[in-house]
């Protein structure tokens, strides 16, 4: 396939397969396009056909994966992972970069967390619902839906039919010198009073479409209803930590940990703002100390720490077991035991315990010999002809106190 020939028709294809919002539309406008460059035959592009309902947008908008598509996920964890780490890094380097990398995502999400405190966007109207979004939302989300504000003055609502359960209204986009073929449709559902609408941004997304915002301001409905925030694009997400009350039984140490220490976490943020707040807060944590203290709740207390107590004392953990481990190799000795195992080696000059070559003392005595015999005298010789070398010394009479030194 000639890529420059089909270069025209390259955003066409781009166009239907994103913008279709039905798979009967979508594969409508497949065919046409389809018989209009003579592709039909392509072998590629029939394979893709057939696999259409996995990576096609118009198959899958119903359900909800926050505008990723899906092998987007999957491309931005290899992205993430490319910056800290390649193929070459051992099991060790890999932890320690991993770390590395968990600690900056975690540096920016707290920036991030800070930014959306303390800033505020910049508004572009005096619409109501504005102004509400900016303290509800994310500073990256607010700004999505801010241009979701903006573009729903262009939209005019009109109701197509309507029935007892479900009324159906039609929002075309105005603008001066332009005409758009594409309406959009959605549907009120008075039973359940929801509002949907055909290009299922807020079922794929998360937030309301253009769409559904004119259809509020027809309606005259000045802030967004809570069934359309999300809690997941709000900046207090974090706060609302869902802990199990299924029992008693089945809460842990940490689960308990865990409750209190959210709560204390909100009383501590909302008294740290004063020195009065938190002068205040401190004396009624010490209060709240001494009384936890002093909670006895019939014996149950006194129990379970002396339980806790008995437990203790009666769990003894012992060394494990020495286990010779295969390939290890030869045992290593202690200091003490090379000693004691060079007292037993025999020197291989003279065959005695006790001492090797190095430090033998005969032929320590031999070399000393050596360096004081007569000059012209062969010891090697006088040894091989049985001369004995006690008689040898006597006969030197004039080195005598040099060989007793010696012995």
């Amino acid at each position: 396939m000639n890529v420059m020939v089909y270069n025209k028709k390259y955003h066409m294809l781009v166009n239907i397969i994103k913008n279709s919002e039905s798979p009967h539309e979508f594969e409508s406008r497949w065919s046409v396009i389809m018989e209009s460059t003579n592709l039909s035959s392509n072998e590629w592009l029939c394979g893709m056909y057939e696999l259409r309902s996995r990576w096609v947008s118009a198959y899958v908008k119903h359900i909800f994966s926050v505008g990723i598509s899906s092998s987007q996920r999957l491309e931005s964890g290899h992205s993430f992972f490319k910056r800290y780490v390649n193929r070459r890094n051992s099991l060790m380097d890999f932890i320690i970069r991993f770390n590395m990398a968990l600690r900056h995502q975690r540096h920016e999400e707290l920036v991030a967390n800070h930014i959306d405190i303390i800033e505020q966007p910049r508004l572009t109207s005096k619409f109501q619902m504005e102004h509400q979004m900016v303290h509800i939302y994310t500073k990256k989300i607010f700004f999505l839906l801010q241009t979701e504000v903006d573009q729903s003055n262009y939209y005019i609502c009109s109701k197509k039919s309507g029935s007892v359960d479900a009324k159906v209204y039609t929002e075309e986009r105005r603008e001066q010198g332009k005409s758009f073929d594409r309406h959009r449709q959605l549907t009120y559902y008075t039973e359940r009073d929801i509002i949907r609408c055909s290009c299922q941004k807020f079922e794929f997304e998360g937030y309301p479409c253009r769409h559904m915002i004119s259809y509020l301001k027809k309606k005259q409905v000045l802030l967004l209803p809570d069934k359309y925030i999300l809690p997941r694009w709000t900046k207090n997400a974090k706060e609302k930590v869902v802990f199990s009350d299924e029992g008693s039984s089945s809460k842990s140490l940490m689960a308990h940990h865990g409750m209190l220490a959210h709560k204390s976490s909100l009383m501590v943020d909302d008294a740290a703002l004063t020195d009065t707040h938190t002068s205040f807060l401190m004396g009624e944590f010490e209060k709240l100390h001494i009384r936890v203290k002093e909670l006895d709740d019939g014996g149950n207390v006194a129990m379970s720490r002396s339980n806790s107590k008995s437990q203790e004392e009666s769990q003894t953990i012992h060394d494990p077991s020495i286990v010779r481990a295969k390939g290890c190799g030869k045992r290593l000795k202690s200091s003490k035991e090379k000693a004691l195992s060079k007292t037993n080696r025999k020197c291989s000059a003279c065959g005695q315990i006790g001492h090797d070559k190095r430090t033998c003392p005969t032929l320590s005595y031999r070399s000393n010999m050596d360096m004081y015999q007569p000059e012209g005298t062969d010891y090697a010789h006088t040894q091989d002809e049985g001369i004995d070398d006690t008689a040898f010394v006597s006969n030197a009479s004039s080195q005598c106190d040099v060989v007793n030194w010696f012995l």
